[in-house]
């Protein structure tokens, strides 16, 4: 019964902020462009480093967990566990671990589109070539040893991230729903093996999670609104 009226409430919640929030209109997305690039665009570095991203505006710092969603669920697993799922042949979820070199932003764009949606892209300069060290968890007989073993891949080309952001309002706030993630450039072994299909999948997985959790989250809300009514 307890959970039942828990489960309501919650409900009801998201009924009244749905009720509650509408789409900006074109040039209302227009006019938050404007100010998104005169006063925060300028501002914004995204560090990549080891597994985090650390992302600074200003003021507002924030690092982002670039590790799988399994992994960070390890670290609160019992070291008993641990043991125990060690000592036998693998039997947990088997994924992508990425260590970067240390690579800022060259700059970062926000543009419109005409669904009343912006684009923040970060890019990364064209000549320089970023380096991962990756492999995946464990061995097992269901991937390739090559995968599994540590290998280097180099991130080339026209490199940029490519967030799809829905701006609505609530209360006279303006908040920001993740919709989309792109990563553009290529993505290649350094050595003669070919780079699992699955690879840039999980990353692209792992960067929308935790930009949606930045761009949604109070902080980044409320600094936003104060960069942009100024």
């Amino acid at each position: 019964m307890k959970n039942k009226f828990l489960f309501m409430c919650i409900i009801t919640a998201s009924m009244f902020q749905i009720s509650h929030s509408q789409k900006l209109q074109q040039n209302e997305v227009e006019k938050l462009k404007a100010l998104l690039n005169s006063n925060v665009a300028t501002q914004f570095r995204v560090e990549l480093k080891n597994d985090s991203a650390f992302c600074k505006i200003d003021d507002l710092n924030k690092t982002l967990d670039l590790r799988d969603s399994y992994e960070i669920a390890e670290d609160s697993t019992s070291k008993k566990t641990k043991k125990k799922l060690s000592s036998g042949p693998h039997e947990g979820p088997v994924f992508w671990k990425y260590n970067f070199q240390s690579a800022t932003n060259s700059s970062v764009e926000f543009r419109t589109n005409k669904y009343q949606q912006l684009f923040c892209t970060i890019h990364f300069k064209n000549q320089d070539t970023i380096s991962l060290k990756s492999s995946l968890n464990a061995y097992t007989s269901n991937h390739k040893t090559s995968d599994s073993a540590l290998h280097k891949v180099d991130w080339t080309g026209d490199k940029y991230i490519s967030l799809l952001l829905t701006p609505i309002k609530i209360e006279d706030q303006i908040k920001f729903e993740l919709k989309g993630i792109t990563i553009s450039g290529k993505f290649a072994r350094s050595d003669s093996n070919e780079l699992s299909k699955q690879y840039v999948k999980s990353l692209r997985n792992i960067l929308k999670r935790e930009f949606k959790l930045f761009f949604e989250s109070h902080e980044t809300v409320e600094f936003i609104e104060q960069k942009t009514n100024n």
